[in-house]
């Protein structure tokens, strides 16, 4: 788990290697020619005048979701008699959103098809590139906004009334990734068409190509006749009911199809002069390669990182501003400071001593020291019902008392028993004020997202209780942030607390 963090002006930038040569690409295009329904005589008439090579730009956001929702389902059985279920989903996975960041995106193009996996770092100058264009920052607000979605969606897929629905995610990285595409323009009979081929598996993406003359023509008779024969049957019904009684209702609203269809057919024969794979190119002649050029700030950019000067708050230190936010120690005083775009904020840390059980257990071994954001939570509930039994003897978390979430390159499967545990227990720590010499993991979780995910913690403890949670009303408070860096003994692949 990598958290979104980068400094000063620059976008991680990576790109994925063209696996594909320039006579395979010219063989996918040609085999393309034979295929739908396009010209028939296009593979021997069709002449590629131009095939090359560029990569295509496109922001790409990756966050860890999670979310519980809690409703029911309903539905009536012949019978009349209404069946309700009820449903306590818990949603933690990964969910990737991509934009293009150029102006293809106006040509098809507007979502990266390729996965995580197998790429490299992208070298300016290297490749032939298009120039990719906007705005960072709203480029990851959008991000946000849509992984939010898609969190919102898979929590709700089985339940119609949400009666508890919780969002949360994790920023993991936000980046600039080049994408290859073979781009071939070709002729036919006096006109000009386009096809993309993906650079990395070798399928054709889509393009523009002529149609089948008789295949569009026989579209239309069809369209025609069917048209005709939905005008005839309704008028004939509305004259002449017959023995079937069918509303008037249906009757009006056949004519009407008729109708339209009979008004589509001969326009869309007129204008069906290409044939468009993937159903939404159009322009795409427009695409031309471009040298990339190194990214230019928006207004908005060089507002948020040129014009203000962050300084440590302690010594005086000038900060790197990043892009997302980070917590990281100062250059010259070594304190540690939570930055955003515009704020350096003091971010008081302790470490725990491993306690004397500890050390004679792991005599020999220097612990691993893990940081953990330390809040104080007052948490509320003013109403809690749930569904099936609900007996349990797990210990109730709510209440005032320390919450723990683990802010270090640690997988959540792992470090989420550890804040369940510590939570719990709320071990008494014997703080080393004046730190201790060893291994201490480095911060990437910053403060905002560690105090939504304890809202998470709660819901997700709550959720595990037996029975099934179908409302859950709460007040919360959380004060006093700090690092706490706990000591983790760590064997082959498992760690062992030191407190």
């Amino acid at each position: 788990m990598v958290l979104e963090r980068s400094v000063e002006d620059l976008i991680s930038e990576i790109q994925y290697k063209a696996k594909i040569t320039r006579g395979v690409a010219d063989r996918t295009v040609r085999d393309w020619f034979t295929k739908g329904v396009k010209a028939p005589d296009l593979s021997r008439e069709g002449v590629v005048t131009e095939l090359y090579l560029v990569y295509l730009p496109f922001w790409r956001f990756v966050a860890q979701g999670k979310a519980v929702a809690c409703g029911y389902s309903e539905y009536t059985e012949k019978t009349g008699n209404v069946i309700r279920n009820i449903f306590e989903e818990l949603i933690d996975e990964e969910f990737i959103w991509t934009e293009c960041a150029c102006d293809t995106g106006k040509c098809g193009i507007t979502k990266l098809w390729l996965d995580p996996g197998g790429e490299v770092p992208y070298v300016r100058g290297s490749v032939v590139s298009m120039d990719a264009g906007g705005s960072a920052i709203e480029a990851s607000k959008r991000g946000r906004e849509e992984v939010h979605r898609m969190i919102k969606e898979a929590a709700a897929k089985r339940i119609q009334v949400l009666t508890l629905e919780k969002t949360f995610l994790i920023p993991k990285v936000f980046e600039l990734v080049y994408a290859p595409v073979w781009i071939a323009h070709y002729s036919y009979k006096g006109g000009d068409y386009t096809a993309i081929v993906d650079g990395v598996r070798g399928e054709v993406l889509g393009g523009t190509a002529p149609n089948n003359l008789t295949a569009r023509t026989r579209m239309m008779i069809l369209t025609f006749t069917a048209g005709g024969i939905m005008i005839g049957s309704s008028i004939a019904m509305l004259i002449h009911p017959g023995p079937y009684q069918i509303s008037e209702l249906f009757q009006i609203i056949l004519l009407l199809l008729g109708i339209a269809m009979c008004m589509a057919a001969y326009p869309a024969f007129k204008e069906g002069r290409t044939f468009v794979s993937s159903g939404s190119m159009q322009h795409i002649l427009a695409l031309s390669p471009a040298t990339r050029v190194p990214k230019q700030l928006t207004d908005n950019e060089i507002l948020n990182h040129e014009s203000t000067l962050l300084k440590c708050p302690v010594c005086g230190e000038v900060v790197e501003q990043p892009w997302g936010e980070v917590v990281s120690a100062c250059k010259k005083c070594h304190h540690l400071l939570d930055v955003t775009a515009n704020t350096v904020k003091l971010v008081p840390y302790d470490v725990a001593k491993p306690d004397l059980l500890a050390r004679t257990a792991m005599k020999g071994m220097d612990p691993e020291y893990i940081p953990f954001w330390k809040f104080e939570v007052d948490f509320n509930v003013t109403d809690r019902l749930a569904g099936g039994e609900t007996k349990t003897g797990l210990p109730d978390i709510s209440g005032k008392r320390s919450y723990y979430i683990c802010a270090a390159d640690i997988p959540r499967y792992v470090s989420e028993p550890w804040e369940i545990d510590l939570t719990i227990r709320n071990p008494e720590i014997v703080e080393d004020f004046a730190g201790r010499e060893g291994t201490y993991l480095t911060i990437l979780m910053n403060q905002n997202t560690a105090r939504k995910l304890t809202e998470f913690l709660y819901l997700r403890y709550e959720t595990e209780k037996p029975g099934i949670l179908q409302v859950l009303r709460y007040n919360f408070q959380v004060d006093n942030a700090r690092i706490l860096y706990i000591p983790y003994y760590k064997e082959k692949t498992s760690y062992i607390p030191g407190i």
